[in-house]
């Protein structure tokens, strides 16, 4: 069984283009080698973060991830075994994508066209939390 922990964070600082590039990277490599997927929606400051993968690992990079000092007020909203990942094609998602990785965010995503649409199952929560963090940011 998987295991998936979700959190809302700020930012210690708004993130420039360059450094959240830096971070996706450093965080693609080290996530695909420890079989962790997930994505990362950042907004003006504001993180929301899905993490899946096996349980410890999950838990020792939600660990990391609370202690390191660009992230302030880290709040974990879900955290528990899950049936199947809700992003296992990612290493880490992330706001800048091709054309074909964004149709296929639409697919995974589909409040991305209509932020406040509720046409996710409410069976999933981790969707459902990205959807409501995504509904109130979207404009931003």
């Amino acid at each position: 069984m998987e295991y998936c922990i979700v959190y809302l964070s700020s930012s210690s600082g708004l993130l420039t283009d360059d450094t959240l590039a830096h971070i996706l990277k450093h965080s693609q490599a080290k996530n695909r080698a420890q079989g962790i997927t997930g994505i990362l929606l950042y907004l003006n400051g504001s993180i929301i973060q899905v993490l899946e993968g096996e349980e410890e690992r999950v838990k020792a990079l939600y660990n990391v991830i609370n202690r390191d000092p660009q992230h302030n007020q880290v709040i974990k909203l879900y955290s528990g075994s899950i049936e199947y990942r809700s992003f296992a094609d990612w290493s880490m998602g992330y706001k800048t994508l091709s054309t074909t990785e964004f149709n296929h965010l639409r697919d995974t995503l589909p409040f991305i066209n209509r932020p406040t649409s509720n046409d996710i199952p409410k069976s999933n929560m981790i969707l459902s939390l990205v959807r409501i963090f995504y509904a109130n940011n979207h404009r931003n």
